[in-house]
C-alpha cells in the first residue's frame, strides 16, 4: 500500500513540475522579444528560386518587422502555412527559441524538366511532380520538353501529376512527360545524352540526343526501361564500336525487341 501511496505521489510531483516548467517557458516567451531571424534556404549548388532576402520580404510584409517584436505576437504557424504556398518552396518550417530566436528553414523546389507548351508558354516539373512557374532569379538547366502540350500554367499551378493520374476528368500529358524526365534525370547517362523531347501530336515522344544528330522515336512511356535499355545496347555494341554516330536520321525504339534504324 505504502509503495502504491509513493508512486502516486511521484506522479503527482513529476506532472506538477512538467506543469511549472511549461508555465515558466509560456512566461518567459510572453516577455521575450524576438533578437534575431536566421533564415537559411536549401539550394541545388548555386541555384536560388527564391532567396534568404526574398523569405524575410514575405514574412516582413504578413507581419511587420520581427526583430524587436515580442515573440508571442509572431504567428510561427501562419507564417509556416504562407511560406508552404509559395510556388518555389517544397517545405517550410518556422522555429520560435525562447532565447528570442526565429529560426526559418525553407526547402525549394528542384525542377526537372522544362516544358515550353503549344503556345510558347513555359514552366517547370520539379522532382516531385508539381507544376513551377518560371524564375526571375534563375533558370535552371534542365531537360526542355516541347511540341504538342496543351496544358497552360494557370490550370496547372497547384497541382501534381499524381493527382491528375488519379483524376478520370483530367486527360493530360503532364504525367507521362514527368515520368519520362525524370527517368532521364536519374540517370547519369542519359540525363547528360538527352537534351530535348519533343511530343507529337500523337502523344509519341522524339529524344534529341547530344551526341549524334539522329532522332530517336521514342513512342510512349510505356516499356520505358526496356526502350533505354535496348537504345543503351545499340550505343554500346553498334555506334560506340563503329564510331558512326551521324550514319542514321533515325532510330526508332516504338517496336518490342528490335531497333528500327533509317539511314541518311
Amino acid at each position: 500500500m505504502f509503495k502504491k501511496i509513493l508512486n502516486i505521489s511521484l506522479w503527482v510531483l513529476l506532472f506538477g513540475g512538467i506543469t511549472v516548467l511549461l508555465g515558466f517557458a509560456e512566461t518567459k516567451r510572453n516577455t521575450t522579444l524576438c533578437k534575431n531571424v536566421d533564415i537559411r534556404v536549401t539550394q541545388n549548388d548555386t541555384d536560388f528560386f527564391i532567396t534568404p532576402a526574398e523569405v524575410r520580404d514575405l514574412i516582413t510584409k504578413q507581419q511587420g518587422e520581427l526583430t524587436g517584436k515580442a515573440m508571442d505576437k509572431i504567428n510561427v504557424l501562419q507564417m509556416e502555412k504562407m511560406l508552404s504556398t509559395n510556388p518555389f518552396v517544397a517545405d517550410a518550417q518556422v522555429y520560435a527559441t525562447l532565447d528570442g530566436d526565429l529560426e526559418l528553414k525553407v526547402v525549394q523546389r528542384k525542377p526537372i524538366v522544362r516544358i515550353i507548351n503549344s503556345n510558347d508558354e513555359a514552366y517547370y516539373l520539379d522532382s516531385a511532380g508539381y507544376v513551377v512557374p518560371l524564375s526571375q532569379n534563375f533558370t535552371a538547366r534542365t531537360l526542355i520538353v516541347n511540341g504538342a502540350i496543351k496544358e497552360p500554367y494557370s490550370k496547372y499551378y497547384d497541382h501534381n501529376v499524381k493527382q491528375m493520374e488519379n483524376d478520370t476528368a483530367v486527360h493530360s500529358t503532364l504525367p507521362g512527360i514527368y515520368k519520362l524526365a525524370s527517368y532521364i534525370y536519374h540517370n547519369p547517362f542519359w540525363k547528360a545524352q538527352i537534351t530535348q523531347v519533343y511530343v507529337d501530336s500523337a502523344n509519341d515522344y522524339c529524344l534529341i540526343p547530344r551526341v549524334g544528330s539522329q532522332r530517336i522515336i521514342f513512342g510512349g512511356v510505356e516499356d520505358m526501361e526496356q526502350k533505354f535499355e535496348k537504345l543503351w545496347v545499340l550505343y554500346r555494341e553498334g555506334l560506340n564500336s563503329t564510331g558512326k554516330w551521324n550514319e542514321y536520321a533515325t532510330i526508332n525504339l516504338k517496336y518490342k525487341h528490335q531497333i528500327v534504324c533509317t539511314k541518311k
